[in-house]
């Protein structure tokens, strides 16, 4: 499905009203292990997934579905506890969905954390690691389409 512009509009004014004036600065995507770091928000404010529209649910285990929207290590901060992925049906348009919502939000920046440290067998588990680029060697871009 592609979405239109005013649909990426009425989930973030939907989510706006929930947030009293805040605006988050950095966007943080959560992946597996990391979700409890969203309990570390202070003055949390939670938005379920399921509570704005157009916005589809995560069905992953241990992935809660919700953004959190408050202050992490004095920056404001939209958290989601739980991604999209494409391996629960979702197209690359569902899963990139909540990463433009929240640029509508004010995030100007992004980090995405994920499980990947299995690709180098010297990593242990926990170790952190940082991702500068990807090949993407499947599927179709959700950087496709009108803009």
């Amino acid at each position: 499905m592609d979405f239109t512009f005013q649909q990426y509009e009425e989930s973030a004014q939907a989510i706006r009203a929930r947030l009293g004036g805040f605006a988050p600065k950095v966007a943080m995507i959560l992946g597996s292990g990391l979700g409890a770091l969203a309990d570390a928000v202070e003055n949390p404010i939670c938005v379920p997934y399921a509570e704005v529209p157009h916005m589809k649910r995560s069905t992953a285990p241990d992935h809660k579905g919700q953004f959190v929207f408050g202050k992490l290590s004095g920056q404001n901060v939209a958290v989601m506890q739980g991604r999209l992925h494409t391996y629960e049906g979702w197209s690359f348009q569902d899963v990139s969905y909540p990463v433009r919502v929240l640029r509508l939000l004010g995030a100007e920046a992004m980090i995405v954390t994920n499980a990947a440290g299995a690709v180098n067998t010297s990593f242990s588990a926990g170790d952190i690691m940082l991702i500068t680029d990807h090949i993407k060697l499947f599927g179709v871009s959700p950087l496709c389409g009108p803009n």
